[in-house]
């Protein structure tokens, strides 16, 4: 709290600190929200979880998660839970799926400031929530229909309550701890517990506090974890006779730790490496944030802790063969603060970051990237179609003349109009991204257009809709309703004979090898080509209408009828 808020009557303090939480959580959630509804769901984690809450709702079966009629033992429960809810305020659609993720995430920027304020200062925590609203890897996943961000708030909760811990003992803020604990654990199974460890040894080595550690009332607190995780875990397991678990654990916890799963795979140092794009601008502030407080934790063990919960979950997602940039979410927070409070001190003392070795290194970072990606978006007007190149000509010259305009700041000295030039930018960048340029690219994704044509040629046809080879979980969700997936010619034969007749989507080596089968007809209705997202390559399909061929000659013979 800066002298100026002492001296004001209590009452207009308080107003002050409402506005400005308000302030926070209007613009994450305006960056979380931008286009939700107008952009379908990305392939291919998000159909899964939408298609998932579905079919939920729909069988009345709230324990037992299922995707496409089929069992779904990736991930516990609770964020199907958290989706039921979200799609019954914002409607069974992209927004509806999504909300869930965008109040948790703007849920964290305000947790941030609050949590930064007492730690390191009113300014530095409002700077704090601000550099977290405005991160692309944050924003990004709190727009999507998938755990992150719900597992990155109860991470949250559970950090904010072993700092407090760490200053007094509090029976209230342990249980919540635990609380937060067990929700993570049935958000995204042991990933937060462990996470939580490492970030404590590391911790303990940088000079933060331990006395949280024992004031945790850990017979409480573990009962309190048991009464919250275990009802849904024993049911399953109970339910499924122990399948979820040789899923849930032995594929998707052992298999991710010791082979890279889906070609997820990474190199030494995947983390800091890609963390200086996705987490871009404010990681161009990092090493130097780091090293200041590095120096500064003997004095302050609040810097250690923070150092624990940023470099933690690094060295713990670094020896985990499977690696994706999301993984890393939960530390960004520690990241935000430890960057706010780094430029509280330059500002303090008034100089330029030029002054100072890693200052320069951050300087070079910020302007390097920046224009690195402004030319990135200007390549995409000269080579992306007419409709894209109005959103990608702003983004750039937002992002060109931002970085200049803060490079320009904090070679001057001016740090905190450096500071809010960036947030400024970035917030432009990812409201037009998400209210824009998503939108603008929808027509170009291929999976969705093939399953809007495919229902649509179902109707018209009266048949039943199923997949081929191409088969993206979006298929699903964009059809509606489970959909058969072919597996081989007399499968199909029986499907045809019960159903009279389906429609599917074929590459032109599938449509000539069913024509082979002289008992069934196939009709090509229309052709469809174009890029698959989640391949990375152009794709060309057949839209057929596959029916019984004694069904198909008996009604070119049959006699046309004519009205008198």
């Amino acid at each position: 709290m800066t002298a100026t808020d002492l001296t004001l009557p209590p009452d207009h303090r308080r107003r002050s600190l409402a506005l400005e939480a308000l302030g926070i959580l209007a613009l994450a959630l305006c960056l979380n929200l931008a286009g939700n509804g107008r952009v379908s769901l990305w392939d291919r984690d998000e159909p899964r979880y939408a298609e998932c809450t579905r079919e939920m709702r729909a069988s009345g079966d709230y324990l037992h998660p299922k995707f496409n009629d089929l069992p779904r033992y990736q991930k516990p429960v609770l964020i199907y839970w958290l989706m039921l809810v979200g799609t019954a305020i914002g409607g069974d659609n992209p927004f509806g799926a999504r909300l869930a993720s965008a109040l948790a995430g703007a849920a964290s920027c305000l947790l941030v400031w609050g949590i930064g304020g007492r730690m390191l200062g009113r300014s530095a925590g409002r700077i704090a929530a601000l550099i977290l609203a405005t991160a692309p890897i944050v924003v990004v996943n709190s727009k999507l229909a998938t755990t992150d961000a719900t597992l990155a708030l109860f991470f949250l909760v559970c950090q904010i309550s072993l700092w407090k811990l760490g200053q007094r003992v509090s029976t209230p803020i342990a249980m919540t701890f635990w609380a937060s604990l067990a929700l993570a654990t049935l958000t995204k199974g042991p990933v937060a517990p462990a996470m939580i460890a490492m970030s404590g040894l590391v911790s303990w080595a940088c000079g933060g506090s331990t006395a949280c550690w024992s004031r945790l009332r850990w017979r409480w607190g573990l009962a309190l974890f048991v009464l919250i995780a275990a009802p849904w875990y024993v049911t399953i397991g109970v339910i499924t006779k122990g399948a979820f678990f040789r899923e849930a654990v032995g594929s998707q916890v052992i298999h991710r730790v010791t082979t890279g799963m889906e070609q997820h795979g990474g190199f030494p140092g995947y983390y800091p490496l890609t963390s200086l794009l996705t987490f871009y601008p404010w990681s161009a502030l990092l090493p130097a944030a780091f090293l200041a407080a590095w120096v500064k934790r003997k004095g302050d063990p609040t810097l250690g802790f923070l150092l624990g919960w940023a470099i933690g979950p690094m060295i713990l997602l670094e020896c985990v063969r499977t690696k994706l940039v999301h993984y890393y979410l939960p530390a960004y927070p520690a990241c935000a603060l430890l960057i706010a409070w780094t430029l509280e001190r330059i500002a303090q003392a008034e100089v330029g970051l030029r002054r100072w070795p890693m200052g320069r290194v951050a300087m070079g970072l910020l302007a390097g990237t920046g224009l690195t990606l402004t030319v990135i978006a200007l390549g995409g007007v000269a080579v992306l179609p007419w409709s894209l190149k109005w959103p990608c000509l702003i983004l750039a010259l937002i992002l060109g003349a931002g970085t200049l305009f803060a490079v320009e700041a904090f070679h001057g000295g001016r740090i905190e109009r450096g500071t809010l030039g960036l947030v400024g930018t970035w917030a432009s960048v990812l409201l037009l991204a998400g209210a824009w340029l998503l939108p603008a690219i929808e027509p170009y994704r291929l999976p969705q257009t093939v399953a809007r044509r495919i229902a649509s040629l179902a109707d018209r046809e009266h048949a039943r809709p199923i997949l081929a080879t191409f088969q993206e979980p979006s298929m699903i969700y964009e059809i509606g309703r489970p959909t058969p997936v072919m597996r081989d010619r007399p499968w199909l034969r029986a499907l045809v004979e019960k159903e009279g007749a389906v429609v599917s989507a074929l590459s032109e080596k599938e449509t000539v090898f069913l024509r082979k089968d002289l008992t069934l007809q196939i009709d090509v209705k229309e052709e469809v080509q174009g890029f698959n997202p989640s391949k990375g390559h152009q794709v060309k399909l057949n839209l057929v209408l596959i029916r019984p061929a004694s069904l198909a000659s008996r009604q070119k013979s049959a006699p046309e009828l004519r009205p008198r």
